[in-house]
This record gives structure tokens, sequence and C-alpha cells, in this order.
């Protein structure tokens, strides 16, 4: 009978120990490596969960796994988003879904479920939407919060009034303060939370803010007044620099709002006028109308929609789209009473009194849905569909709709 061979098993701790003495160099280093490697893999490991506690606390955990559930099922969701929201809830479409902001709370919903819960406690919540982030401040109150579709990235409790805030591509943040001792001031401060650059001043009173496209330039429009007389302004600023690379005059409007339609040029929206102004403070067009005309304005793909009030035939409204280069497309009449609009440079979702139209580039019409007089807003989705945004849901529609129409 033909024996198997015997083998004697070497305790873990003599095997390393005998590596460590063995004869053969090449063996004594890589164990000395080997070890090194282990010890820097175990320190790395502590720092981690150091640093990232708040990861993997009890909230985001739920967080995490309430988002990956709303992601399993969202194929199957349908098209309907319901949400509880107050009276002054923010409503805007974000991701696959809509970020809703009451007084208590900012909800992060897909068809699919709830993504993330934060609690605010706000009197005035107002948001700023980009592909990646949520920006929910308190206007007129102190706090701020910045998320991801995931997590809460950064919080600020400051210690004066927000006026308004902006959101950059990158998840940088602005945000304008009445601030103690001065007219105002601009804080930015980075996805993180932390504070990069901060303007206060006591001549001019900042009233909107945006960063280019790359981070690194702010635009801020404000108004100063002396005795009976305004005028308006507009500040380049670079954020690693303390001059300002110029200021231009607006006349006497009142801005309401700027945006970056380029890395170097600007629109400004006022109350008697819109702009469009380079970095050199060069007005390269303006556009004026009387007041109570402007109805509706929205920046996106790096040009400006803008809608004013028509005196011309049947239109009501006529809408318009600013480049950066100061061309114009043909008006647009809008014979409907207006209610929002929505912008990306590509399509232009158009909600009036008696449903939603969705127009191409060129404004030619694509499809409409009649359905959808009623609802309070609208936002454009990457694959061409719709948002509807209602006081407590939001419902998605598209061309391929049972309720639309193609108009092409």
């Amino acid at each position: 009978m033909v024996q198997k061979p015997h083998t004697a098993r070497v305790d873990r701790r003599a095997r390393r120990r005998m590596i460590r003495n063995a004869a053969d160099k090449r063996l004594r280093v890589v164990a000395r490596l080997h070890r090194i490697f282990g010890f820097l893999t175990i320190a790395a490991a502590i720092l981690f969960f150091a640093a990232n506690m708040s990861l993997f606390s009890k909230e985001s955990l739920r967080q995490i796994g309430t988002y990956l559930t709303a992601g399993f099922s969202a194929g199957q969701a349908g098209d309907r988003i319901g949400y509880e929201a107050g009276n002054s809830a923010a409503i805007l479409p974000f991701g696959d879904g809509v970020a809703v902001a009451d007084n208590d709370n900012l909800v992060l919903k897909t068809p699919g479920g709830t993504q993330l819960t934060e609690p605010l406690g706000y009197s005035s919540p107002e948001l700023c939407v980009n592909d990646r982030y949520v920006l929910v401040y308190d206007r007129e109150g102190s706090s701020a919060v910045l998320t991801s579709s995931m997590l809460v990235a950064s919080r600020q409790k400051l210690e004066s009034p927000i006026l308004s805030g902006c959101l950059g591509d990158s998840g940088d943040y602005a945000l304008i303060t009445n601030e103690t001792g001065y007219k105002s001031a601009v804080t930015v401060f980075s996805s993180g939370g932390k504070q990069i650059f901060k303007w206060a001043t006591p001549d001019a009173y900042f009233q909107a803010a945006a960063l280019s496209p790359d981070g690194k330039g702010l635009a801020v429009a404000a108004f100063q007044q002396t005795g009976t007389e305004l005028e308006g302004k507009l500040y380049f600023r670079d954020l690693d620099s303390e001059k300002i690379i110029s200021e231009v005059s607006l006349g006497s409007v009142v801005p309401l709002a700027v945006g970056y339609l380029d890395g170097s040029t600007v629109a400004v929206v006022g109350d008697y006028s819109t702009s469009i102004i380079n970095r050199k403070g060069e007005i390269i067009t303006t556009i004026s109308y009387s007041v109570d005309d402007l109805n509706a304005y929205c920046f996106g793909g790096g040009k400006l929609a803008l809608a004013i009030h028509s005196y011309s035939g049947q239109a009501r409204s006529e809408l318009t789209i600013l480049e950066a280069s100061g061309a114009q497309s043909e008006p647009l009449a809008i014979e409907e009473e207006l209610q929002a609009i929505d912008y990306d440079g590509a399509r232009l979702a158009l909600l009036t009194s008696s449903g939603l139209t969705v127009y191409d580039s060129a404004l030619r019409p694509l499809w409409a849905n009649t359905s959808a007089a009623g609802a309070g807003g609208v936002g454009l989705t990457g694959d061409g569909g719709v948002w509807l945004t209602y006081p407590k849901q939001a419902t998605f529609v598209s061309a391929a709709s049972d309720t639309s129409e193609e108009l092409k």
C-alpha cells in the first residue's frame, strides 16, 4: 500500500520568523516590505475613519441605504414624486428627481424614493442647484447647507442675515450678507465649507453674485445711492486677488440677477434693462424695457432666455435668447399668460396658462402637453423630458407621454 507523504504544518509565526531569518536576502527584503506595508495600511485605515466619522454615523448610513434602494427601484417607480411641503417651499428639479426645501427640511427625492433628508428650521428657504450639488440658504436668516445627492457637503452658520446666494459648477458657493458695519458683503466658500474669499464694502449694496465656470472669478451686481440718485454697478473680481478687475456703471438700473455666459462675459438682468458685459468692463449690448415689463429670465448653456412684456399684436410676451457675443434670436411671441420657463442651451420649456410647450435651440416647437396647465414650475431633464412641479407632487412628461403631442 502506497503511503501518502506526511506534511508538517508550520505555525504562522514560526513561518514568518523563518522567512525574516532566511539565508536568501531577497526573502528577507520581501518580508520586511510586507510588514511595513501592513503597518501603513492599518495607519491609513485609522486616519481615514478618524477624518470621516460622519460618513459612518447612523444618519449617513441610513441616507446611503435609502439612496441605494431608490436607485435600484427608480426604473420601475413611474413618473410621479410625492412630497410634503409647507407654503413657503422652494422646489427645483435635481438629478433624476426634485429638491424640495421648506421651513423644516431639505428633501431630495426621485421616483424610487427619498435620497436625502436634512433638517433645516428656515423661515424663508431658497434653492440653487447644478448637476452635482444643491445649495439651500435661509433668506434673511443666517444658515446655509450644501449637499450632494447623498450626503451633506458643508454647513454654514453666519453672523449676518443672508440676502442672496449662488452656486458654482464645482460646488463652491457665494453668500451675500447684510454685514454689520458695512452696507453688504459677499463671501465665497469651497464645497467643503472653507472660506476662500470675502469682500465687505461700505459703498455699495450687493444684490446678486455669480462664480465663473472655472471657479476663479466672481461677478457682483450692486447699486449705490447718493441722496435720491441711484446707480447700478457691476464688479469683476479674481478670487486670488484683492483688486477689482473692472467696475461698470449700469445707470439707474437696480440689478436683480447676474450670470456668466462664458469665462469672461456675464449678463446682468435689471429692473429696467438687461446688459451683456465682458470682463474688460465693456457693455456689449443692452435691452431696455419699461418698469414691470420683465416677465421671466433663465440662464442655461452659456446663454440667457429673457421674456419681456409685448405690445405687438396678440402676444402677451416676447422671449429672446441672448448669447455672450451679444447676438439675439428672433423673438418668440407668447400669446398666453406666462407661468414659468426653463432653458438649458439646447431646449426651452415654456409653461403658460394653456400648458407646456418645449422648443429646440432655434425656438422651433417640438412638442406640447396641455395637461401641464396648472403646474407651478418646470425643469428640463437631460433626456429632453420635463418635470412639472406642483405644491404636493412633481410629474414627469416627455414627447412620448400619452398626454403629449408632437409639433414637428
